[in-house]
């Protein structure tokens, strides 16, 4: 009974509806004065300028993936969102269930509903093909019943109705969703099965037009329930990113390998104490931003995490696993083919 209460417990979260991750790769501020690249890559190959211009690109990168991962939507509001669009889905499949078997036939043999199944093959184009399903099926009720007549045919003409508002507001939502759900919905999600049912005497064409809103059903409760046996902090995926890209940039400039901590001290400090860690530190703390774009809603623990004062351990972690990686894999190298 605790579990079963877990589960149906929702959050006070609201969705990000329309939240996009698409940011422009703007150049970095950075220069040649702004940081001492001869004290920090000594015996650097390349000419400093050229570094230079290799890290605004690094910082540019950073600043939109920073966006899209760490100041996009939390998981309770993807949360949020997902149960939004089941709780419509739900709508949507009770109003084809109260269709009488007439109304069946007749919205399954609409002209603008076939079954899609050509050219399905991978998890995108089925995901397209379904959600084109949906779209087709509010303007097929619309054109039903526009044709049916009014006094005997008033009730039908309302089921319709109704049904064609619950398939147009799912699809409204459905595009509605942050771009990080609705990528997680189209790639994250397993490639289901479509899975036709036809009841006694039902016509095969609703059985596949009700089969594949299903699967789309099913796409959001995989993804909904991924989110819900998650636990912990999200993890700060962008700045790992450019810890390990400045780790390779110092390696190939320098020509010494990437450490961790300094050479005299293994004792845990929190912070990079090693030539290639004060190099990245300070590289990603003329980097990061200095503020956060007052468009994005962040948390309270997103917040603190994104502080400079924290980045130090960040970078201390980050490298920790850079170290770790490159020493398994010197000593299991990959089996050349």
């Amino acid at each position: 009974m605790r579990k079963t209460a877990a589960r149906g417990r929702r959050g006070t979260a609201e969705p990000r509806w329309g939240w996009s991750g698409v940011a422009p790769i703007t150049p970095a501020k950075l220069s040649v004065s702004s940081i001492d690249l001869r004290a920090l890559l000594p015996g650097h190959r390349s000419p400093i300028d050229e570094i230079v211009l290799e890290l605004r690109d690094l910082g540019a990168r950073y600043h939109r993936y920073l966006h899209q991962d760490e100041l996009g939507p939390t998981r309770a509001e993807r949360m949020a969102a997902l149960r939004a669009v089941l709780d419509q889905f739900g709508v949507l499949a009770g109003r084809l269930n109260e269709l009488p078997g007439h109304l069946r036939q007749r919205l399954s043999s609409h002209s603008a509903l076939p079954c899609l199944a050509e050219g399905e093959i991978d998890n995108y184009r089925s995901y397209c093909n379904d959600a084109q399903m949906v779209w087709r099926v509010a303007g097929a009720a619309v054109e039903t019943q526009g044709m049916l007549l009014a006094g005997a045919a008033k009730h039908d003409a309302q089921l319709m109705n109704d049904l064609s508002v619950a398939a147009e507001t799912t699809v409204q939502l459905l595009f509605a969703l942050d771009t990080t759900t609705a990528g997680a919905m189209v790639i994250d999600s397993e490639w289901l099965r479509l899975d036709v049912e036809a009841e006694d005497g039902e016509d095969s064409g609703f059985a596949v037009l009700c089969a594949r809103i299903g699967r789309l059903r099913r796409r959001a409760e995989l993804i909904l329930a991924r989110f819900e046996r998650q636990r912990g902090p999200e993890r700060s995926v962008s700045s790992n990113w450019l810890v390990w890209q400045l780790c390779d940039l110092y390696r190939r400039e320098t020509g010494r390998a990437v450490t961790n901590s300094a050479v005299e001290d293994y004792l845990y400090s929190g912070t990079p104490r090693s030539p290639a860690g004060q190099f990245v530190l300070a590289v990603l703390e003329m980097l990061h931003p200095s503020e956060r774009p007052s468009e994005c809603r962040v948390t309270p623990r997103r917040a603190r995490a994104l502080k400079k004062g924290r980045l130090r351990h960040a970078v201390y972690f980050a490298m920790r696993d850079y170290v770790a990686y490159h020493r398994a894999k010197t000593r299991f190298p990959e089996p050349s083919e």
